[in-house]
C-alpha cells in the first residue's frame, strides 16, 4: 500500500458523502487506529509479539509522525488487547492527526460545508481518490480474485471486518456476504506468520 494501513482504514471509515466518521464505526476508529499502527510497526520490525504480548526492539522514528507517537507510547510486556486500550484513551485526538496528515498529502481536501472530503471521482488522474480507490480494488480481488493478501491487506481487511465496515467497501448484499465469508477465513488463507495470526484473533475477541 503506499497509505500506512491507519490511513488505509481510516479513509475507509469516513463516509465519502458527507466526510465524517460512519456510524458504525464512531465507537470503534480511535481503538481501530491504533492497532492498526501497532500491527505495521511489527511488520517493520519495530515490535515483537509473542503470545499477543508485546516487546519493543527499535525505538527509531519511522518517518510517519502518527505511528511514531504510538510506538513511543508502547510497552513492553502488556498484550496488545491492553495497550490497544489504553492508548485509545490517550490518543482521543489521532482522528485530528489523521485528518492533517491526510490533508497536508492532498489525499483529503477541507470544505466549509464539510469536516472532510473525499472526491467521489473515479477518475485515476484524480490524485485525491485515487489512494482509496486503489484500497478498495485490492479488497475485491481479494474477495472476487481469491487475490493473495499481503500481510499488510490481511490487517487492513481483518480490522475493516473487525469494525464492521465491510458494507462500506462491498455495498452490494450478496457482495457484502461473500466479504463477511472472507473475514472468516482471511487470517488462515492469508499465510501470515502465526505471531502475527494470533494478534488479528485477539483483536477480533476485542472487537466484538
Amino acid at each position: 500500500m503506499k497509505l500506512s494501513i491507519a490511513e488505509g482504514f481510516y479513509l475507509i471509515a469516513l463516509d465519502d458523502e458527507e466526510g465524517r466518521i460512519l456510524a458504525a464505526a464512531e465507537k470503534t476508529v480511535v481503538p481501530g487506529v491504533v492497532a492498526a499502527c501497532i500491527l505495521e510497526l511489527y511488520l517493520l520490525k519495530k515490535i515483537k509479539l509473542d503470545g499477543g504480548n508485546i516487546s519493543v526492539v527499535d525505538t527509531i522514528g519511522t518517518g510517519n509522525g502518527i505511528l511514531d507517537n504510538v510506538l513511543k507510547k508502547l510497552k513492553t510486556g502488556p498484550s496488545i488487547t491492553d495497550q490497544i486500550k489504553t492508548l485509545s484513551g490517550k490518543f482521543k485526538d489521532i482522528q485530528e492527526d489523521l485528518n492533517a496528515l491526510l490533508v497536508q498529502r492532498g489525499i483529503l481536501k477541507k470544505e466549509e460545508t464539510k469536516l472532510l472530503w473525499i472526491p467521489l471521482s473515479d477518475r485515476m488522474d484524480n490524485a485525491n481518490y485515487a489512494f482509496e480507490q486503489e484500497i478498495r480494488n485490492n479488497l475485491k480481488a481479494i474477495v472476487f480474485k481469491s487475490a493473495k493478501p499481503s500481510p499488510a491487506f490481511t490487517i487492513l481487511f481483518s480490522l475493516i471486518d473487525d469494525c464492521n465496515i465491510l458494507s462500506e467497501v462491498f455495498r452490494d448484499k450478496d457482495e457484502l456476504i461473500d466479504a463477511e465469508k472472507v473475514g472468516k477465513e482471511i487470517i488462515e488463507r492469508s499465510g501470515v506468520d502465526e505471531d502475527l495470526a494470533n494478534a488479528l484473533r485477539m483483536l477480533k475477541d476485542l472487537f466484538e
